[in-house]
């Protein structure tokens, strides 16, 4: 879930049309497959540099590809949890790590 000030941002018709564009691209590279396990079909564009209060109006940050990574849920749920210290549970919902 995004949070509070990166709501406007992701349901921008820029990040909209970046993230189709940038999933297309992985589908015809490897079928959409995810970059970090290879294993499961991606599932959510993350960004690699994390959007902050100070750089989300950066496209070099936002809308750039090399920026970008499309995982699974399950790499998305670690990254998460090794990042930010909190975790998913099977539907989604934000549970504590630990």
């Amino acid at each position: 879930m995004a949070r509070e000030f990166a709501k406007k941002f992701y349901n921008s018709k820029a990040w909209r049309k970046c993230r189709a564009a940038f999933i297309a691209k992985r589908r015809a590279i490897d079928g959409g497959m995810c970059q970090r396990c290879s294993r499961d079909v991606g599932y959510i564009v993350h960004h690699v540099k994390w959007i902050t209060p100070d750089n989300i109006n950066d496209p070099a940050i936002t809308l750039n590809h090399e920026n970008l990574e499309y995982v699974c849920q399950t790499c998305h749920s670690r990254i998460e949890e090794k990042d930010r210290g909190y975790k998913f549970d099977e539907h989604g919902r934000v549970i504590p790590a630990g």
